[in-house]
């Protein structure tokens, strides 16, 4: 978004990565207000957008998801922007990672309604514990599931609404797990394994963490997800820190009985976002976090497919060598290309020893649906391939 002229797209090609993540990335999380069907919920949805230098585009008006505390009053939803790489020439190839330049970040006002969601939340003490009921098992049996959160089948299901969720598991026999950027699966088909996340150290989240993790657990949740995208300020927004010391806060109390990942971190190149952060949080955590893998996001245009690769190896080392798990990724831009980036990727993730999981961005009208409950023709790519 927000174009700019830049020389020739040759003039920079050799750049190197670390230039071309921070140009590449730029994670607009511009998201609509949307009600969950939860009493009355209300979350923020945001929607994950990127751009590549000298190919930005304006983002569509109409966005989806990842999870977001409610609001209590009229809230702002951010446009976030990364500042542009510095260049190792006299070129003028500066891009935007998903946003305007800083002088240029703006604010939208949207209205959310202020009512408290009313959440039963039990101590941990009287969380179940024993055998899941059928009411409980929302996880039931994953046969495609291994021993501690590696699955059989790596592909899953990002959603936010579970009925779509439901219609695109039911079209997509590849995939084995699924996650909604929330702690409870709110009735996400039964045959998947249901991944809870706790989105962020706010006490909207933290206040029913205990009990849905645990529920989870006893449906037979194979992993946990730790925060959403604390390296950017649209999102989590916690300092490395801060996420240290809430994932042994409330993260670490469940080792040994799931795979837990690290904070999902975006693969913005600016300074203290990104990879950095993720070294920054590791560091921060002196080896007193439970993490048995790393989680990590990908936008970019389809052109610059070759860049997930190599984020996810560099995220791979700043793991320290333990698993990958990609839980968003998509191309932004030109849509049409969608299809052919698909069946670019996916057959060399799928390949990928150390990348036990990923999942594209997102089930929902406009990207891996279609009208209805029908999926769109790259959701039948990525339900298929």
């Amino acid at each position: 978004m927000y174009a700019k002229d830049i020389v020739a797209l040759t003039a920079f090609a050799a750049l190197a990565e670390r230039a071309l993540a921070f140009n590449s990335h730029r994670h607009l999380h511009r998201r609509d207000v949307e009600k969950r069907a939860i009493v009355t919920d209300w979350v923020t949805v945001w929607e994950t957008v990127a751009v590549t230098p000298g190919h930005e585009k304006e983002a569509s008006a109409t966005e989806f998801i990842a999870y977001a505390p409610p609001a209590t009053t009229p809230s702002t939803t951010l446009v976030t922007a990364v500042q542009p790489a510095p260049q190792p020439s006299s070129s003028s190839a500066a891009g935007s990672v998903s946003v305007p330049p800083a002088s240029e970040v703006s604010t939208a006002t949207a209205t959310t309604k202020a009512t408290t969601p009313v959440v039963s939340t039990p101590p941990v003490s009287q969380a179940p514990t024993a055998t899941a009921t059928a009411s409980d098992a929302y996880n039931a049996t994953d046969p495609d599931a291994t021993i501690m959160g590696v699955f059989a089948k790596k592909r899953g299901i990002a959603y936010n609404d579970p009925h779509l969720g439901d219609a695109f598991g039911a079209n997509c026999d590849k995939c084995g797990w699924g996650y909604n950027w929330n702690s409870e699966a709110q009735g996400f088909n039964i045959k998947f394994n249901f991944i809870p996340m706790l989105w962020s150290d706010l006490p909207v989240h933290t206040s029913h963490w205990d009990y849905d993790a645990t529920r989870s657990l006893v449906g037979g949740a194979k992993a946990i997800f730790s925060f959403n995208e604390p390296d950017n300020a649209g999102q989590a927004n916690m300092s490395p820190q801060d996420a240290a010391n809430a994932h042994i806060k409330y993260i670490n109390k469940f080792a040994g009985r799931a795979q837990i990942g690290a904070p999902a971190v975006t693969n913005s190149g600016r300074p203290g976002e990104g990879l950095e952060w993720l070294r920054n949080f590791l560091s921060a955590c002196n080896g007193r976090c439970s993490v048995d893998f790393c989680n990590v996001h990908w936008y970019s245009e389809a052109q610059y497919a070759e860049t997930l690769f190599s984020h996810l190896d560099a995220a791979h080392e700043a793991c320290g060598g333990k698993p990958i798990w990609l839980t968003e990724f998509a191309p932004v831009g030109d849509q049409a290309q969608a299809p052919d980036f698909l069946r670019n990727v996916i057959p060399r993730l799928d390949q990928l020893d150390y990348l036990h999981a990923y999942s594209y961005f997102m089930v929902a009208p406009g990207k891996l649906m279609g009208d209805g409950d029908s999926l769109s023709d790259t959701g039948k790519l990525y339900a298929t391939l």
